[in-house]
């Protein structure tokens, strides 16, 4: 399991310097549970259940077929990190599936994720995967997280 800052795309690390910084200033510690993902290793999130897509932005650019500016190494690099709160993690350890994503640690990743305009997965649906954040990288992308955005949060009523 990788966790290293170093495989993130040169578009997407001083975002996620960024994000550290953000959470770091809240008093939020976090562990960084995953940058870069083999295939193999995304074939077993699928498996396990905590990841649903086949094109998953943990996995190589070259592997996902994306090619966009950014440095010559960026095809070897993701697009994508993985945090959680290191009190739940302490808990719960990597599976997701324990995590609680109404905990409000995961409400401020995640405001703090989409100051800086990148899609957080504590959005989504099946699975919630409240500690995911993502580069923006397509007008599909795009469509997505404003879509995602509108949605009401866990624990949060109208």
């Amino acid at each position: 399991m990788n966790r290293s800052l170093d495989t993130l795309s040169s578009q997407f690390q001083p975002v996620a310097f960024e994000l550290l910084a953000r959470l770091t200033e809240r008093v939020l510690a976090v562990m960084i549970v995953q940058t870069l993902r083999t295939l193999e290793e995304h074939s077993q999130n699928v498996a396990a259940g905590t990841s649903r897509t086949s094109n998953s932005k943990h996995v190589a650019r070259r592997l996902r077929g994306v090619v966009l500016d950014g440095r010559p190494g960026d095809l070897d690099k993701c697009d994508a990190i993985d945090l959680c709160p290191y009190a739940v993690y302490l808990l719960h350890g990597p599976d997701k599936l324990q995590w609680n994503p109404a905990d409000p640690a995961f409400r401020a990743i995640g405001e703090e994720a989409e100051r800086l305009d990148l899609r957080w997965g504590g959005r989504w649906f099946d699975p919630v995967d409240p500690g995911h954040c993502e580069l923006i990288l397509t007008p599909y992308d795009r469509t997505l997280a404003t879509g995602e955005r509108l949605r009401l949060l866990p624990g949060v009523h109208a």
